[in-house]
């Protein structure tokens, strides 16, 4: 077979192959054979039907195009293999000529894997910004336990004000008439934007527990119920009464009702879940930093098809997202903010092709390899996790690769992190300026204070979780 290469642009490759016409004509009588124990012709066993009249039966071109499904793959992957190529897509038939008594005739165009040129990757030099624990994060894990548990109770009568929780029962209306589900008994609502139909809360401000009252709203165009949308309506409210969130205090009780023996044993967990979400976090920005000193180092000429096919993996995503969340895909596309969000993901996409390209280089460098003991616990799992059959799993080649890609990355990751010299360094300050924006004694700044709420916040719900 005679194999013929034409690189154009970055990376896409055209390859010509021509296979003599013996064994053009090889394949054609295999597929003859094949068919004939395929098909029912008169007069004849299956099988035992001779060239001739299988091919007044099916017709060559039939029997050709079956000869090339079964033939052309097979040529493609001798020769992709022949030429060692690293091809990243699937290859694309441009012409096939195919005659009998003559050489079969075929050119496909693929891409392969752009030549990537290493700088220094091993032992590379690092300064990390290193996480702390904010002074008040333990305060805010309680907080955030205790308010967990917080109950809603009766409050004494007042006006409603905005952030108030209300009990009401309603019933709504649409033209004169009672809209169909549109009846509630005992609604606990919170009075304030979003929580309800544009417009309702606002008419609850300044009403009393025990009036009864209108409403008067429009349903959003948008509305999930398509008979109502855009429609005006009119709800007849009956306000029950105010109810307040009360907190229960810090003590051994409320460490009970989460698992923990005393409000000590809780305060020891909390710290040790905050220090662990530390460590994580400084390992996070340590792989992070290494990987981009290791990717600025390395030389590549990244083609634009790679980068699109990534972003519109990364868009397909946002679909899934917005689908998941009752939002329409086709509405998105069409509004101000999708022309962002696309070039946005370009950019994310570009980084993760080039990060992508040069940890493989590395892989290849360091003849880097996963076997099945490596790749196993993470099928286990996906088993448990998914309730999955461990046979059903082991069988799917799909998920095994894209677990042993994975696997491989974490490896490579820990490779360069493990040969870095990691240098922790403070925190840089705020972009804004302390002496000129004062804070309240005691008080956080914004920043501080968002970054103290997550910590906090996450080292309480797995602290709850595990207890």
């Amino acid at each position: 077979m005679k194999v013929t290469l034409d690189r154009e642009g970055k990376n896409l490759v055209r390859m010509g192959l021509e296979l003599e016409s013996e064994k053009a004509l090889k394949a054609y009588e295999m597929a003859c054979r094949s068919l004939s124990h395929q098909v029912n012709i008169p007069g004849f066993r299956r099988g035992k039907a001779p060239r001739n009249i299988i091919e007044k039966t099916l017709g060559v071109e039939y029997i050709k195009r079956e000869a090339l499904e079964k033939l052309v793959p097979e040529l493609l992957s001798r020769a992709i293999m022949d030429e060692s190529l690293d091809v990243i897509t699937e290859p694309q038939i441009d012409s096939c000529e195919f005659e009998l008594g003559s050489p079969l005739k075929l050119n496909a165009n693929f891409e392969v894997r752009p030549e990537v040129t290493l700088g220094s990757y091993t032992g590379v030099s690092v300064d990390v910004p290193e996480a702390t624990l904010p002074a008040d994060a333990m305060d805010r894990a309680l907080a955030s336990i205790a308010e967990s548990k917080a109950s809603l109770k009766a409050a004494p009568a007042r006006p409603v004000a905005k952030g108030d929780t209300v009990l009401l029962d309603f019933e709504c209306y649409v033209d004169g008439k009672l809209v169909e589900g549109g009846k509630a008994e005992g609604l606990v609502l919170e009075v304030k934007e979003g929580t309800f139909i544009e417009g309702f809360c606002d008419q609850l401000i300044g009403k009393e527990p025990g009036q009864q009252f209108e409403v008067n709203v429009k349903f959003p165009e948008e509305y999930r119920n398509k008979e109502l949308a855009n429609q005006d309506a009119n709800f007849k409210v009956d306000l029950k009464e105010l109810r307040e969130r009360v907190t229960p205090e810090l003590n051994d009780e409320l460490a009970v009702s989460i698992g923990q023996p005393s409000l000590q044993a809780l305060k020891d967990a909390l710290q040790e879940r905050l220090g662990e979400e530390v460590r994580q976090e400084n390992e996070m920005r340590s792989q992070r930093a290494v990987v981009e000193a290791v990717v600025n180092a390395a030389t590549v000429d990244i083609p634009e098809t790679m980068v699109e096919r990534e972003r519109d993996l990364l868009l397909q995503q946002v679909k899934r997202y917005l689908e998941q969340n009752n939002q329409n895909w086709e509405e998105f596309q069409q509004s101000p903010d999708f022309e962002q969000v696309r070039a946005n993901k370009l950019e994310e996409a570009r980084q993760r092709v080039l990060t992508s390209l040069v940890l493989g280089a590395v892989v290849r460098a360091e003849k880097m390899s996963v076997d099945d003991d490596e790749i196993a616990p993470y099928l286990a799992e996906i088993v448990a996790r998914y309730d999955l059959q461990a046979e059903q799993v082991a069988r799917n080649e799909e998920l095994r690769r894209q677990v042993m890609e994975e696997v491989l990355t974490n490896k490579v990751v820990q490779f360069l992190v493990g040969s870095a010299k990691i240098q922790f360094v403070a925190e840089p300050e705020h972009e804004h300026d302390h002496e000129h924006h004062h804070h309240k004694e005691g008080e956080a700044c914004e920043h501080e204070q968002g970054e103290s709420k997550k910590s906090s916040k996450k080292a309480s719900e797995k602290t709850a979780q595990k207890s």
